[in-house]
């Protein structure tokens, strides 16, 4: 069920079903990113099997959804590896991370789902054209 932050993202009530997918992307078979992706659960039309989760989740709303992510808006931020994540990303707890939240739009400007991923630094490089708002500062 959706706990605040989830709700917040989804703009659903706290407390609704969701699914969560959890999932662990390695490079030459060591964990590099750490993934969540979270949706609500009445957007399923029908069952699926828990392997096909494995696939990205595009593939999953576009065939048990019916629905296509259009775009994205997404947050960078640094933090530090909680329990949770540091045990999937074999790191001790409190190793800093670059965290991307991110929430994910149909063409008609509705939440499809949200996601969070938690990148271990030195292990990619990533090139990105990012709009930058500055917080009570001036440019």
């Amino acid at each position: 069920h959706a706990d605040l932050h989830v709700a917040e993202k989804l703009h659903v009530p706290v407390g609704t079903e969701i699914l969560r997918i959890s999932r662990i992307c390695t490079a030459d078979g060591t964990p590099a990113i750490y993934c969540e992706d979270v949706l609500e659960k009445r957007l399923l039309n029908g069952s699926y099997e828990t392997k096909e989760l494995e696939e990205p989740i595009f593939y999953f709303l576009k065939k048990y959804c019916g629905v296509t992510a259009y775009m994205d808006l997404t947050q960078l931020h640094a933090v530090l590896a909680k329990k949770e994540v540091a045990a999937a990303l074999q790191i001790p707890e409190g190793t800093p991370l670059l965290n991307m939240e991110e929430v994910d739009y149909d063409i008609e400007g509705n939440i499809v789902f949200y996601s969070r991923q938690f990148f271990k630094g030195g292990m990619f490089e990533q090139t990105s054209i990012l709009w930058i708002r500055f917080l009570n500062r001036p440019c």
